[in-house]
């Protein structure tokens, strides 16, 4: 052997080369485990291209949810009742929400944003993704006075009754 591997004949250089190593190798697992802890207390980081379908940060939410309180009513006929429909402004659709609530928030804030204070023919369903969407139409409604429909059942019978003398 050469002159500068000599040291490596002694059996207590062996082991405490082996010592050493196996302390590096335990040292890396921990560093390793300590890693992945560190990073699981992270929010997770998503790829540019799939952030559409990861979690909404809490800020988008209340504003989501700010918008669709402005919603009075929603129906998923063609018609509310106690309201009656001034304008239909357009059909609304929106998609990839974890839940069908959500889906239907969604679709409050954007027919709110669009203009509308209520919804009619709204359903929800349930894509082959796991994504919820929903789709309604988006109008303006006002409510129904108990006083003008009052009058208009009034009006009726005193014709009749007038006419009948």
């Amino acid at each position: 052997m050469s002159d500068w591997l000599q040291w490596m004949d002694d059996w207590r250089v062996k082991a405490l080369l082996l010592c050493a190593l196996v302390a590096l190798l335990v040292m890396v697992r921990m560093l390793r485990r300590v890693g992945r802890w560190w990073r699981r207390q992270r929010p997770a980081r998503l790829n540019p291209k799939l952030q559409a379908f990861g979690e909404p940060d809490e800020r988008m939410v209340a504003e989501r949810r700010k918008q669709a309180a402005t919603i009075l009513a929603t129906s998923s006929t063609g018609s509310i009742p106690g309201y009656h429909i001034i304008e239909q402004i357009e059909a609304v659709y929106v998609d990839g929400f974890r839940r069908p609530d959500e889906a239907i928030e969604g679709l409050k804030a954007t027919a709110a944003m669009k203009g509308a204070n209520a919804l009619i023919n709204v359903r929800h369903e349930h894509s082959t993704t796991g994504r919820h969407a929903a789709v309604g139409d988006a109008v303006i409604v006002r409510k129904m006075s108990d006083r003008a429909d009052d009058s208009a059942s009034a009006a009726p019978n005193e014709n009749d009754s007038g006419s009948g003398k």
